[in-house]
């Protein structure tokens, strides 16, 4: 399961990667997140976060796989599913485009849902970007 979205935001480049790289801006734009524990500032620092959807609560570790200021920011997901999630942002115009891509490998039960869960993934990844759009405007 590939997901893919991109947005322009009206801010440089540099506000945006440090506004994304803050565990502790994540909930003013990551929908369903419940808690985020740990910082990313460097490859291998480790986060903790617990999400809920449709009233279940999970809670998965990411390890910071690429952290490239002001451009790339990367993450790995072991559990519940091996997953890669990254961030990119590039100068567009007079703003920064921020780019996400997630990529999963799903079994069991989840591959025989694969297109539902692939457009669930696209409506979430679009709906958190416009999010951290009117998030990153306001400031």
């Amino acid at each position: 399961m590939q997901a893919r979205a991109s947005v322009l935001i009206n801010c440089p480049v540099e506000m945006a990667f440090t506004f994304i790289a803050d565990t502790a801006n994540d909930r003013a734009w990551r929908s369903h997140l419940g808690s985020s524990r740990g910082r990313a500032t460097a490859v291998g620092d480790r986060i903790t976060q617990t999400y809920s959807y449709q009233g279940t609560s999970k809670s998965v570790e990411l390890e910071v796989s690429e952290f490239e200021p002001p451009e790339r920011l990367g993450y790995t997901i072991s559990k519940p599913v091996r997953a890669r999630m990254s961030f990119h942002c590039r100068p567009d115009g007079a703003g920064t485009r921020v780019s996400v891509a997630i990529s999963a490998s799903l079994s069991g039960p989840a591959a025989l849902f694969e297109g539902r869960v692939q457009a669930e993934a696209d409506k979430l990844l679009a709906a958190d970007l416009d999010r951290l759009k009117r998030a990153l405007e306001r400031t």
